[in-house]
């Protein structure tokens, strides 16, 4: 069985803990965050939130356990499908299938509450930008 962390550990933010507590002179935080699919922008390292104490989560969902950050901002992602409101992993959020805007893999949630929302995105589907690639262009 693979570990759990592995399907992660492509992504260098999670493994410096330091990077959770805001620090507006930590480079790591503009990292652009893109889609592992097609390399389109869809957030960045800066838009993480805490979501009731915790940026990461984990759910199992159809036997597998899927892993995923919470976002304020991901405007690289489409919301398909309708809005709905149950069985939602968060509770009191509704929630609505969010895809890349560009090749449309699914990447992840989005989450609204009254108050709030969020986007819940798989880590599995996103990368960290290479050097150039941050708008979306390749170096």
């Amino acid at each position: 069985m693979v570990p759990s962390w592995s399907k992660m550990d492509h992504l260098s933010y999670l493994k410096n803990r330091s990077v959770f507590e805001y620090d507006s002179n930590d480079p790591a935080g503009e990292t652009a965050l893109v889609c592992a699919s097609c390399g389109h922008p869809v957030t960045s390292v800066s838009e993480k939130t805490d979501v009731r104490g915790r940026h990461d989560r984990a759910f199992s969902y159809y036997r597998q356990i899927v892993r995923l950050g919470c976002f304020r901002n991901a405007p690289g992602c489409l919301g398909v499908q309708g809005i709905s409101h149950g069985y939602s992993w968060f509770r009191g959020y509704a929630w609505q299938i969010q895809v890349c805007r560009n090749c449309l893999t699914q990447l992840g949630w989005k989450y609204t509450s009254e108050d709030e929302s969020f986007y819940g995105l798989i880590f599995e589907t996103l990368r960290e930008a290479e050097a150039g690639q941050e708008n979306g262009t390749a170096a």
